[in-house]
């Protein structure tokens, strides 16, 4: 819910009274939402074992650079005003999964940057995965080729 201060605390962040208060720079606006603790299951570390694993690729810094400026793009786009995509490692694991969901015979656990050159994956260059149709196509798209 959005949230209004009374004495000027524009940008207060933190936990108060069971409940956490964030504040979006995009939005400008603090938000608020209950202080619960998510419940453990299987599935959390699935998530966490892939996510490791992505992570332990290590991208290069330009690759990671053409991420920040195709989310500008990406961003921009009328299909994706209501859901806007707000860091890299966020896009990184978007374009990863929707890469194993299109091929399906590429193991996320145990993926590795050797395995991506060898087989020559889309997921090498931000261009190239425009051009598999794994992300959309944004305007000057051709100019993300960093490899990973």
């Amino acid at each position: 819910m959005k949230v209004t201060f009374q004495y000027g605390l524009a940008g207060y962040t933190g936990k108060a009274d069971g409940l956490v208060f964030c504040y979006s720079r995009t939005l400008g606006r603090v938000y608020a939402r209950r202080n619960t603790y998510p419940r453990l299951t299987p599935e959390n570390e699935r998530v966490k074992s892939i996510t490791s694993s992505l992570f332990a690729i290590q991208p290069s810094k330009a690759y990671c650079d053409d991420l920040r400026f195709y989310i500008s793009r990406y961003n921009s786009l009328r299909e994706n005003h209501a859901h806007p995509v707000r860091s890299w490692p966020e896009l990184y694991l978007k374009l990863m999964y929707k890469m194993a969901k299109t091929i399906p015979n590429i193991d996320l656990f145990t993926m590795t940057r050797e395995y991506i050159y060898e087989h020559e994956l889309p997921c090498i260059s931000i261009k190239s995965a425009v051009e598999a149709g794994l992300l959309p196509a944004v305007y000057d798209y051709t100019r993300f080729n960093s490899e990973i």
